[in-house]
């Protein structure tokens, strides 16, 4: 018999974007679940539909060619209609095919997923083993209700099984399926090198803030591989895919201090030609760590510092203070590594004075990045839950979830001088005479390519708003 084969699937990013289009990060939830199946015997491919120059012909040309027995398709809030979209062609290419939703989205809205008749399941949590129980029932006895974290229709009716418990040895999982994406195309707007990829150490996070879901996907139970592991999956990368640079993107990198600082004595001793990136909380830095992190080839860390303004921060149930954002920056800068800056735009009760709060702020502590969104709620956070009781969302039913368009107004502003601080704040940051200067001043030869299309998508997005 055949083995059966499973196409995953990565949605393309349809909705308005601008600079989040150029960022293009490899699809690592279905990168982990592609190496569990082949683990499990199955004949797998991964699609990711935002790395294609003809994503949707590509779509019809795997369907045509591979003939997957399952199509798992994995996303966010900002991927469901593409995700809906893709769900369509595969039934009506071949309506035996079992499609399959997971991800974020399916997990905080299971049901709502679920009215998608193009949907056969929709699977909640982490999905490596719910996915691997679901295709043996699939292609077997057909005892859906025996699988955990599992919502599935029973004729006309949606059931919904109990939630499966959370993996709590990372370092069972194999090694993600890196080999099947196109290595070489993936970087982002400060990406120096290449080849580039992302790479995921942990899965929780015990903080609160209001805007976040992930807790939702992945729990408060903070869970990290080994250093070992991590180190022996690097070796992997940068023998068999000569990787130059990785991208750590967990929620955050610094929970476990004592695991971060072994990794970092592995890194190390074995010199690999290589840097990375990280984000971490500004609460949890100090001299020591940071000092150790640069030199194990940390390149640049990112703060999600958000605002400048402390009452702000409190609703967004951050944790931190300005004054513990300004040390963590004045300490990356001191051990010499770059550091960027996470910051929310119109954030609960934002006025113009909070605003201006802010830019000074990042001004006078003068990053070498800054990350400018506007307060977006994804179904599943607690702030999603707020908006709709104080009906701040200006058109919950188009919902495009991009974090450069306003979707909500939660502050002391009308929407049009809201939807104006993106502008404002990128040009009072980036097109400062002293910043421009300084990044011409600092820039090296492998620098200078990708800050020059970073720099460009910039003033090419600013210019067309």
């Amino acid at each position: 018999m055949s083995r059966k084969k499973i196409l995953f699937v990565h949605p393309l990013a349809t909705i308005g974007l601008r600079i989040e289009k150029e960022t293009k990060y490899p699809p690592m939830g279905i990168v982990f679940l592609a190496a569990v199946a082949r683990e499990n015997g199955y004949e797998v491919k991964i699609l990711d539909a935002n790395i294609e120059d003809n994503s949707w012909g590509k779509i019809n040309l795997i369907l045509a060619d591979f003939k997957p027995d399952v199509v798992g398709i994995s996303f966010t809030s900002l991927l469901a209609e593409s995700a809906s979209r893709v769900a369509e062609l595969v039934k009506k290419t071949n309506n035996r095919i079992a499609v399959i939703a997971g991800g974020y989205h399916p997990t905080v809205m299971p049901r709502l997923v679920m009215e998608n008749k193009n949907f056969d399941f929709s699977v909640v949590g982490e999905g490596e083993q719910t996915l691997m129980e679901l295709i043996r029932e699939l292609f077997g006895s057909r005892n859906f209700n025996l699988v955990k974290g599992l919502v599935f229709r029973r004729g006309e009716e949606v059931v919904q099984t109990e939630r499966r418990e959370l993996i709590n040895d990372l370092d069972v999982l194999p090694f993600p399926a890196y080999d099947l994406l196109p290595i070489g195309k993936y970087s982002n707007l400060a990406s120096t090198r290449k080849p580039y990829v992302t790479f995921i150490r942990s899965r929780g996070c015990p903080f609160l803030c209001t805007f976040c879901g992930v807790q939702k996907m992945f729990g408060r139970r903070y869970r990290c591989q080994s250093p070992e592991k991590t180190m022996a999956e690097i070796d992997i990368l940068v023998k068999d895919f000569r990787v130059k640079e990785i991208n750590f993107r967990d929620s955050d990198f610094l929970i476990d201090r004592a695991n971060v600082e072994k990794f970092c004595q592995l890194m190390i001793k074995k010199q690999h030609n290589l840097v990375w990136t990280c984000n971490a909380r500004v609460d949890m830095v100090n001299e020591q760590i940071l000092s150790l992190m640069k030199r194990a080839g940390c390149r640049l860390i990112t703060y999600g510092v958000e605002s400048g303004n402390l009452e702000i921060l409190n609703r967004l149930r951050k944790g931190i203070n300005p004054d513990q954002a300004r040390q963590a920056i004045t300490l990356a800068k001191k051990v010499k590594i770059k550091c960027a800056l996470d910051i929310i735009l119109g954030g609960v009760g934002e006025t113009q004075t909070t605003f201006r709060e802010t830019m000074d702020f990042i001004k006078d502590t003068d990053p070498d990045y800054a990350s400018f969104s506007y307060l977006t709620a994804f179904p599943g956070s607690d702030l999603y839950e707020e908006a709709e009781k104080r009906g701040w969302f200006l058109n919950k039913e188009k919902n495009d979830y991009s974090y450069e368009l306003v979707n909500l107004n939660a502050t002391g502003m009308t929407t049009d001088e809201l939807s104006k601080l993106f502008n404002q704040a990128m040009r009072e940051f980036y097109f400062r005479p002293s910043y421009v200067f300084k990044r011409l001043r600092n820039l090296n030869w492998p620098e200078l390519k990708n800050n020059f299309k970073g720099s460009w998508t910039i003033i090419r997005n600013f210019v067309n708003r």
